[in-house]
């Protein structure tokens, strides 16, 4: 029978020998490329969600100091992004044939507008634009909504991984809430430092054992406002759509409540109303659906803290002051606005549900997602 050596020996240059327990790893050139390249993954994240947030808000507060960007929804007015002057023939397509001082023409890539339009805007509206102007013969507007649906697919697709992994962070943090609480409890009538900080300590080898990142659950926010603002923006300002009218009665280029308290609610304004219901609880049904499923996937976990259900009901009192401040957006904002946000509720209620599957399939595997995304740097 063979026995393992206590010790490793290894000769150095100068002839002394080097005995090290085998218990302890050398250390290897590969070992510290991948701590090296562990360091460079986690800087460019944060180095590009910083950015997306300085753009987000660039794009937010920009119409406040430059006004060739501002919108407006009579067409040609305000900033437009078509086709130059007499290239389709198309007065959908083509903008005006001069500018004047409160209309600004966008027909190409440029950095004039700030690098928000230049860099995220202009893909966005060129995208949508070739996609709708090939089917602009389609009736109904089913062209704005095909290329709409487009636009919403690619952008999901990039933000994926981003959204799988705060998902994933916000489910194991649910499975530990009870583990969490225990410790919550433990310490909760001591209040000295050095109590303090072995309740910290045992935290955090919590999140360390189970492998949970805190902040990876708020990564998803510093993607949605500027996705938001894209989107809004190419909406707003792409002349086709804002001479869309879907299904004859739905004009992209008004606001819900423009129409409502005008005088031509008999005509046509009343339609509006039936608008507003069906994007907002569509939006409300995206926030509440996922938790919902969440709550089923860990119906059997521990009774969370008094704290922990403190944290949860301001939880649920912000996403319904969200839900509200959204529904007001849709309705103070272009129909266009709330046709996207329409479309992207159906694709949240979708992904949360498929999110939903995949965990409780998941869990009867083993853990093989988790363990795939962890490998791939993502987790």
């Amino acid at each position: 029978m063979s026995t393992k050596p206590a010790f490793s020996f290894s000769t150095s240059n100068s002839g002394n020998v080097t005995v090290s327990p085998f218990w302890v790893k050398p250390t290897s050139k590969s070992g510290n490329a991948k701590k090296i390249g562990k360091q460079i993954w986690k800087w460019s994240k944060l180095a590009l969600f910083a950015f997306m947030m300085i753009m987000g808000l660039w794009g937010c507060f920009q119409t406040m100091w430059d006004g060739s960007v501002s919108t407006n929804s009579t067409i040609g007015s305000g900033l437009e992004f078509g086709f130059p002057f007499g290239q389709t023939g198309d007065w959908r397509y083509d903008l005006s044939v001069s500018a004047g001082q409160q209309y600004h023409t966008f027909t190409q890539w440029t950095m004039a507008y700030g690098p928000f339009y230049g860099i995220f805007v202009y893909p966005g509206a060129a995208l949508v634009q070739n996609l709708m102007y090939p089917t602009r013969d389609w009736a109904g507007g089913l062209n704005a909504l095909m290329a709409i649906f487009v636009l919403l697919l690619i952008i999901r697709a990039l933000s994926i991984m981003v959204t799988l992994r705060s998902t994933l962070q916000n489910e194991k943090m649910t499975e530990v809430q009870g583990k969490i609480s225990e410790i919550n409890a433990k310490y909760k009538d001591l209040k000295d430092m050095a109590s303090k900080q072995k309740k910290q300590q045992e935290t955090m080898e919590i999140y360390k054992k189970y492998n949970i990142k805190p902040f990876a659950a708020f990564e998803q926010m510093f993607i949605t406002l500027p996705i938001f603002l894209i989107v809004y923006r190419v909406v707003t300002i792409l002349r086709p759509l804002k001479a869309t009218s879907l299904f004859g009665i739905w004009s992209f280029g008004v606001t819900p409540l423009s129409q409502i308290f005008s005088s031509e609610f008999t005509h046509n304004g009343w339609t509006f109303i039936f608008f507003l219901l069906l994007v907002i609880p569509a939006q409300f049904l995206s926030m509440k659906l996922p938790q919902r499923w969440a709550k089923h996937r860990n119906r059997n976990a521990t009774a969370i803290s008094d704290k922990g259900n403190k944290q949860q009901k301001r939880m649920k009192t912000f996403q319904t002051i969200f839900a509200g401040a959204m529904g007001l957006i849709v309705a103070f904002s272009a129909v266009g606005v709330g046709v996207y946000w329409f479309l992207n509720s159906l694709f949240s209620i979708a992904q949360s549900y498929l999110m939903h599957v995949i965990i409780l399939r998941n869990r009867r595997r083993g853990g093989k997602l988790e363990s795939r995304l962890k490998s791939l740097g993502l987790e």
